[in-house]
């Protein structure tokens, strides 16, 4: 059993090995080309097949108007180098006709093979599946194969005002294309395809024809969003499953962050990432109706510079200069986007006058210093602050300094009294107030009193610095301890008044008595303040007379005349002298001469 079974197995190969010797078919011409004439005559062009099986019989044209057929032998060629062949009368530009040829060899055995059918119309425009960005900016056209079997290659079209061809693609199943000219990210590109056939035949363009997908991003920094718009994709005749978002947010390239409806035209993002110097990237991608394809957008990406708006803004000093003029510092954000940095000035702590600006273009300074010219120290206390004003209208206010303002009078018993108003200021707490004076010798002004912070007055005894100077200039130093975490700051500052000058007047006392002989017994007047240049004293008995003159400081009247003894009595004195501020003094009155 087993050898008949094997028997039979050797049969069988035996036979198929037959049957495929005598199963064998001849190489068909290649028929490339069918075109319909100006006259509507048919040409057909082909390429012998090159059999070498036996001899050469014929060459068998076949037609239908069908492509199902019946087909009908419409020409018998005996010639083996025949290429051509018109069909007279085809009336091709009416009538559609469809072709094959079969080349005949006497080779027992072999069946003839026909060539591929061919009609006579212009090869139809293939249906374009796709048309999407690519890495680079480029794009990408993707269709499908051109249903006319003549078809070998295509023509690529782009809208630059009006369908322009820009590039020629050959093979029937090459189905792709790269536009490296296109500029996808300034315009929507439009693309069609026609196809062509050997004999150059170009057939009509593909009327759907498709479009790149142009995404813009418009980007509120104040709303810390980035809105995505774009067109859309809408030449798939089924239309789109759905639309997805992609970003790149970190530089390792685009991840799907949402899947969107397939109507949406616009897309609001709104983080996570909005620092400066972050970079966003985002393109759109249109998915079609069946999955089978897709259309990206070109890519959006940015570096964000995004508005920082002030996180503090601190006043640090307000003090008085000696040229009457006071000068202000202020810790700025240096992070923030500051658009406009403004001083102001007040008289009374609530309105505030604009008294300067700045946006910083050189950058922000770790401390702003400005001076303010335009104010009275002598007379005047000034409150400061300032605003600092971003890209987003939000505006960030400083606290407030208020300055020293210090006044004070001279005293008949040689003294100055002195009062100032207190230093005030956001994050200050003053420590103590020093007063200084000015010795009036050129040399450095001088430390004279120490004050806790809640005394704002003192009284200046000057008596002993009387004979070196008439007027006496003071100063007030607040000493501070300024606090303020936000900017670093924890240390002491100091803060000064405005200078005040104190003249004391010229002063002349006299003895009101005489004893000639005793203790006090010279009239001789003591000047402060007086010139002896100018100087003049006369004495008067009780009728007016003149009775004694002197024109030297130092030379008194003795209570004598001529060297004689005056009685005892009351006698008259006018006593005139030039002070050192060049105003003439006179005083007069009655001294009495006792014995």
């Amino acid at each position: 059993m087993k050898q008949l079974l094997q028997q039979r197995i050797i049969l069988i190969l035996l036979l198929l090995a037959v049957s495929r010797a005598f199963a064998q078919s001849t190489t068909p011409p290649f028929l490339y080309c069918a075109t319909t004439d100006i006259n509507g005559d048919v040409t057909l062009l082909w390429e012998p097949s090159g059999e070498a099986c036996g001899p050469f019989i014929e060459y068998h044209v076949f037609a239908a108007t069908n492509l199902a057929g019946p087909y009908s032998l419409l020409a018998t060629l005996t010639g083996v180098g025949t290429d051509t062949y018109i069909h007279v009368g085809a009336d091709g530009a009416v009538t559609t006709w469809y072709y094959y040829i079969e080349a005949v060899y006497d080779c027992p055995g072999y069946t003839m093979t026909p060539s591929d059918t061919l009609d006579n119309i212009d090869p139809v425009a293939p249906e374009i599946t796709s048309v999407t960005v690519i890495t680079g900016g480029q794009v990408r056209i993707n269709w499908e194969p051109g249903p006319s079997p003549e078809t070998t290659s295509y023509i690529i079209y782009r809208d630059i005002g009006g369908f322009t061809p820009i590039d020629t693609v050959y093979g029937r199943f090459t189905t792709t294309v790269v536009d490296g000219t296109a500029a996808p990210a300034e315009q929507v590109e439009t693309y069609t395809i026609a196809a062509r056939d050997s004999c150059g035949n170009v057939g009509p363009f593909n009327e759907n024809s498709h479009h790149t997908i142009k995404l813009d991003v418009d980007w509120t920094i104040c709303t810390d969003t980035i809105t995505l718009l774009w067109n859309l994709y809408d030449t798939w005749p089924d239309g789109i499953e759905h639309q997805e978002i992609w970003i790149n947010d970190d530089g390792s390239g685009a991840v799907l962050y949402d899947i969107i409806a397939s109507f949406a035209t616009s897309y609001v993002y709104s983080g996570p990432e909005f620092d400066d110097g972050f970079i966003n990237a985002f393109y759109v991608k249109a998915v079609r109706a069946d999955g089978s394809t897709f259309s990206d957008s070109n890519t959006r990406g940015f570096e964000v510079n995004n508005n920082q708006p002030s996180a503090y803004n601190v006043i640090r000093n307000a003090t008085v200069n000696l040229n009457n003029t006071i000068s202000l510092e202020f810790f700025p954000d240096v992070n923030a986007n500051i658009s406009e940095y403004t001083v102001q000035r007040s008289e009374d702590g609530s309105s505030y006058l604009n008294i300067g600006n700045t946006n910083f273009l050189g950058g922000i300074p770790l401390i702003y210093y400005y001076t303010d010219n335009g104010v009275n120290t002598r007379d005047q206390f000034y409150y400061y602050k300032s605003a600092a004003d971003d890209a987003c209208n939000l505006t960030m206010e400083s606290g407030y300094a208020r300055t020293i303002l210090l006044n004070g009078s001279d005293n008949a018993d040689f003294t100055n009294s002195l009062n100032w108003t207190p230093f005030e200021m956001t994050n200050a707490e003053v420590l103590e107030y020093r007063v200084y004076r000015n010795p009036g010798n050129g040399d450095p002004e001088v430390l004279i009193a120490t004050n806790t912070p809640d005394h704002t007055g003192l009284l200046d005894n000057v008596v002993e610095s009387l004979n070196a100077v008439q007027q006496f200039c003071y100063r007030i130093e607040a000493l501070y301890h300024f606090n303020a975490p936000e900017v670093g700051a924890d240390y002491d500052l100091l803060s000064y008044s405005n200078e005040l000058c104190l003249e004391q007047g010229p002063r002349i006392y006299v003895p009101n008595a005489i004893v000639p002989g005793g203790l006090n017994n010279e009239f001789l007047p003591y000047i402060i303040f007086g010139k002896s240049d100018g100087y003049s004293m006369q004495i008067f008995n009780r009728y007016g007379k003149l009775i004694f003159e002197s024109t030297r400081t130092d030379v008194g009247w003795d209570g004598t005349i001529d060297g004689d003894p005056v009685p005892m009595g009351s006698y008259g004195y006018l006593i005139t002298f030039t002070a050192t501020n060049g105003e003439v003094i006179t005083k007069k009155g009655n001294v009495t001469v006792i014995r």
